[in-house]
């Protein structure tokens, strides 16, 4: 029980080295609130000093003289109610002003969007059995009404974002078939892997965290022994016990509670899956870290320039002090102000007051810099503007620029493909099931517009490559092959109608022997060809013009059939 304690209470050392960058590149791709609230911008002290908006509220008499003149801040609040309670969870500084109104470019979630359309344009083709179980699971894999594609579109869009996502498959108490379940690396709080005698890595141990909120935290641990569901109450609740009423639920430790049941796999039915090549154990690696943070550099210029004009196209009024006193403290610059001004003194113009504002010179550097980062953004992931294009050379350069981002996808389809496989195969174990022999999965390995008709003009060719085979080697040969039979008189027999007698033994590739004609098969071969008025013998010829025919055939009716099954689709299936 100590050990388990312990690795439910703790964390993996890469997960504390990874959290930051797993959290900027969610926030990156979720954008909007979850961005706002990462305060990723640059915190000046001048931004902590400076106030927030400012709206001028004037007073008047009852003829509607001007009176006086108040400043109302403005507090940037969650909701109306929380507006008209006078909540503030900003501050009212400028840095929240800046949080609020400064643009993020979101070019992360439409390059990640991007992938994920091009990999699922065309669905995957799948030789599933045809079982009710099969049927109703496909359509809701993951117990949330989510299909199969659904389900792996979601597990590529998050693959791509943190470089890993886990997928469990569990089968619950009376439930019949067993669910999909997917797990963000933000979850999987601790993992355990290990070599066994065989010299395998396999996982030992698992924690992921199912839900979070001010007073529990409940947790989910895995080993090849115990699937448990954990139960942690904060530290400052001394009285918590957890809702579920169960008998088998233990008290681990104060406000840790757990129930645990069997895992009958005798492994941990779970796996991670990269977006491309792992790093370590649990860690991936995506092109979404550096994306991320290009883009939160651009942010950050974004409100460079917010400042810029902020502090710039408004400046302050700069007034001495007698001018001021004229006025009553009440110097405004608004069009229509009547400002007050003493003499001017001995024949030149006293010192009144005077706008002051750093220069707008920085704005075009600024703005230069944003678009080099943006290009350098879409080099990076290999997404083609209208820019690139017009500044390609060739179209050569630009067909090698697409065939990078095709090798990307294609990468990414291949690891689908064996994690799709992976998690059937910890299916067909709940199910106490034989995986079939002809079950596939295929995803799409074309992703441009013309995928189909490149397909198409592909498997014509092949025809007509073989139909020339066919033609310069075959024309003069008659064809006829040697006929073996199941037992000895049967073999005689068509030796004697040959004009000979007697049979001979042969053995077949499957090891099962047959009978043919004849002493030996020379005289065998020789008998054919004066039956045939001469022809030479081509027997290992047709045969294998006959394979290879059959063979050509089968490919072509498996591959029409997936193109058949990909460019339409029922049901997200």
């Amino acid at each position: 029980m100590n050990n388990l304690l312990n690795f439910i209470t703790g964390v993996h050392n890469l997960y504390d080295r990874y959290i930051g960058d797993w959290k900027l590149a969610v926030n990156t791709f979720w954008g909007g609130p979850e961005y706002r609230l990462g305060q990723y911008l640059k915190q000046y002290q001048v931004d902590t000093q400076t106030p927030a908006e400012t709206i001028n509220t004037y007073m008047v008499d009852s003829d509607g003289n001007y009176v006086s003149k108040m400043k109302a801040q403005v507090e940037n609040v969650r909701t109306s109610s929380e507006a008209k309670r006078g909540i503030d969870h900003l501050d009212g500084t400028f840095y929240y002003e800046k949080l609020h109104n400064v643009p993020n470019m979101n070019y992360l979630k439409l390059y990640v969007s991007e992938y994920n359309s091009m990999l699922f344009k065309s669905p995957p083709h799948r030789v599933l059995p045809e079982t009710p179980e099969v049927d109703a699971f496909v359509n809701d894999v993951d117990g949330e009404g989510n299909s199969i594609n659904e389900f792996w579109s979601q597990v590529d869009i998050l693959t791509t974002v943190y470089g890993v996502t886990w997928v469990s498959c569990i089968k619950f108490g009376d439930d019949d078939i067993p669910k999909w379940r997917v797990h963000d690396p933000i979850s999987v709080k601790n993992w355990e892997y290990a070599y066994d005698r065989n010299g395998n890595l396999t996982l030992n141990k698992i924690l992921i965290e199912l839900s979070s909120d001010d007073n529990e935290t409940v947790y989910r641990y895995m080993d090849k022994d115990t699937i448990a569901t954990v139960f942690m109450g904060s530290e400052d609740d001394d009285e918590y016990a957890p809702v579920i009423d169960d008998p088998e639920l233990i008290q681990l430790a104060d406000n840790i509670f757990v129930i645990q049941q069997e895992n009958p796999l005798g492994y941990i039915p779970c796996k991670p899956i990269y977006q491309n090549q792992k790093i370590y154990n649990g860690v991936g690696s995506t092109p979404t870290f550096d994306l991320a943070q290009i883009q939160r550099s651009v942010y950050g210029d974004m409100a460079e320039i917010y400042s810029t004009i902020a502090y710039s196209a408004h400046p302050s009024l700069v007034v001495d002090e007698e001018t001021d006193n004229l006025n009553n403290g009440d110097l405004g610059a608004e069009p229509g102000s009547i400002v007050r001004v003493p003499n001017s003194i001995n024949g030149q113009p006293n010192y009144v007051y005077e706008f002051a504002a750093p220069p707008l010179t920085a704005l075009s550097e600024i703005r230069a810099l944003v678009d080099q980062k943006i290009d350098k953004m879409n080099e990076l992931a290999m997404i083609r503007t209208d820019d690139l294009i017009k500044s390609s050379r060739s179209g050569e350069q630009i067909r090698e620029y697409d065939a990078k981002m095709e090798a990307f996808i294609r990468k990414k389809a291949t690891n689908l493909e064996n994690a799709e496989y992976n998690m059937w195969t910890i299916w067909f174990d709940w199910t106490n099931q034989t995986m079939p022999d002809d079950f596939s999965i295929s995803y799409n390995r074309q992703y441009n517009t013309r995928a189909v008709e490149k397909e198409i003009e592909e498997i014509n060719k092949l025809i007509s490559v073989f139909e020339k085979y066919d033609t310069v080697f075959y024309t003069d040969v008659v064809r006829f092959t040697a006929e073996h039979f199941a037992t000895p008189t049967e073999a005689e027999a068509r030796a004697v109608q040959l004009g000979g007698r007697g049979y001979h033994e042969h053995v077949l590739n499957d090891g099962t022997t047959v009978y043919m004609p004849f002493d030996t098969h020379s005289e065998y071969e020789l008998r054919l060809q004066i039956a045939n008025q001469g022809s030479d013998y081509e027997e290992g010829l047709a045969i294998n013009a006959q394979d290879l025919k059959e063979t050509l055939r089968d490919q072509l009716r498996l591959r029409m059939e997936e193109l058949l099954s990909s460019t339409s689709s029922s049901n997200s299936l």
